[in-house]
C-alpha cells in the first residue's frame, strides 16, 4: 500500500496526527508511507520513525511551479490519501492526486473531492483522536494518542549546552513559560503570567525560561517589566527540534494555548494550559494525566463572534487564583 497524508500546517495541528501516524504504521507495516507538510512544520517529522517519505508543500512559488508539484503527486499513484486537515487547498490536493480511495472531513463544499468524508463530532473531541478517526474506513483503531516528536543526539548536546551557558543548576526546579501565542484570543494578560512567575521563583526557588518564536519577543518583554524577579537569560530561539530538546530538560511547562504547549506534552513533562475561545479538551490530551487546563466561558464561546468581538472575556478573565492553584496541584502530584 502506497499512502499520502496531508497537513500543511500548524505546528499543533502536526503534532495531532502523530498518533495517527503510528496506528497506520502499526497497522501496514510494509506500507509506503509519505506525509506532505510545509516548514517550518516539517522539523515535527525530521526524525520519526513511522515515515517512509517527508515531503514540503512549495511556499510562495509560481502557479508553474505548483503544477509541477500536483504532476509529481500524482505520478506517485497513491493508492490512499488522507487528508488531516481539510481546507479548500489539501481537499483539492486530494481530488487531484488520482488516487483511487481518498479519505477527508466531511467540510461544506468539500467532500465531493474525498471517496469517504468522515462527520465531524457532535461535542469537543481531543484533537488527535478527531485526526485518528480519518483511519476508521482503512479498519485501523487506536486509543493511543500520545504525541510523538523525537530530537536527535545533537538535538539533546545543544540543548545542554545552552541551559549551562545561562547557568542552569542541578537540583533547582526548571520551569518553561510560553506567554505568547499570534491569536488575540489566547493570550492571558502578562500581569498575571508575571504573578505567577514571581511566585515560582520567590516560592519554590525555580529557575524560569521563557520561550517564544520569531516576532514574538513583545510578549516576553510585557512580562518581565511586571515581574519583580529575573527569570534566567534569554535562551533566544532554537529551532523545534532543539526547542523540544530543551523541554526535555524541564521539569513543568505553564503556557498559553499554543504549539509550544505541544511540544512540551511531546517531551513528556507535566503542563499546564491557559485556554479562551478554543475548547480546553480539544487540545489536552485526555483522561487523568499529568496535562491540564484552565478555561474560562463567559457564557459565549459557544456562539463566538471573533474576530468581532472586542472584550475577549473568554481568555482576559480566567481567573489567576485558578490557575495558580490549578498550578500548585501540578506541582504537588507530579513534581515535588
Amino acid at each position: 500500500m502506497n499512502l499520502l497524508l496531508i497537513q500543511l500546517r500548524r505546528i499543533g495541528d502536526v503534532m495531532m496526527t502523530t498518533p495517527a501516524v503510528r496506528a497506520l504504521r502499526k497497522a501496514f507495516p510494509e506500507a509506503s508511507i509519505s506525509f506532505l507538510t510545509e516548514s517550518p512544520s516539517d522539523q515535527v517529522y525530521k526524525n520519526n520513525p513511522h515515515l517512509d517519505h517527508l515531503l514540503l508543500y512549495p511556499k510562495n512559488n509560481s502557479i508553474l511551479d505548483r503544477l509541477k508539484f500536483y504532476r509529481r503527486i500524482r505520478s506517485q499513484n497513491y493508492d490512499c490519501v488522507i487528508d488531516f486537515q481539510g481546507n479548500p487547498r489539501t481537499a483539492l490536493l486530494s481530488r487531484i492526486s488520482g488516487s483511487g480511495y481518498r479519505i477527508g472531513f466531511d467540510f461544506k463544499g468539500r467532500s465531493w473531492c474525498y471517496h469517504r468524508a468522515i462527520g465531524l463530532p457532535t461535542d469537543s473531541t481531543y484533537s488527535a483522536q478527531h485526526k485518528m478517526n480519518l483511519l476508521e474506513p482503512l479498519g485501523v483503531e487506536s486509543t493511543d494518542l500520545e504525541l510523538e516528536m523525537e530530537s536527535s543526539t545533537e538535538d539533546q548536546a545543544y540543548a545542554e549546552k545552552l541551559l549551562k551557558s545561562v547557568g542552569s543548576q542541578a537540583g533547582k526546579l526548571q520551569v518553561s513559560v510560553s506567554p505568547v501565542s499570534r491569536q488575540p484570543y489566547k493570550v492571558w494578560p502578562a500581569q498575571h503570567f508575571a504573578k505567577l512567575s514571581d511566585w515560582l521563583i520567590e516560592s519554590q526557588g525555580a529557575q524560569l525560561y521563557f520561550l517564544y518564536g520569531p516576532g514574538e519577543e513583545h510578549f516576553i518583554e510585557s512580562v518581565k517589566k511586571e515581574m519583580n524577579n529575573d527569570p534566567m537569560p534569554d535562551v533566544g530561539i532554537p529551532d523545534l527540534l532543539q526547542t523540544r530538546a530543551l523541554l526535555g530538560k524541564m521539569d513543568i511547562h505553564l503556557g498559553n494555548d499554543n504549539g509550544l504547549r505541544h511540544l512540551a506534552i511531546a517531551a513528556g513533562i507535566p503542563t499546564l494550559g491557559i485556554f479562551g475561545k478554543p475548547s480546553a479538551v480539544s487540545w489536552t490530551p485526555p483522561g487523568p494525566t499529568q496535562h491540564r487546563s484552565v478555561e474560562y466561558d463567559p457564557g459565549c464561546k459557544q456562539s463566538c463572534t471573533y474576530p468581532e468581538c472586542e472584550h475577549l472575556s473568554c481568555i482576559r478573565d480566567v481567573p489567576v487564583d485558578e490557575v495558580h492553584q490549578a498550578l500548585k496541584k501540578l506541582l504537588n502530584d507530579h513534581v515535588l
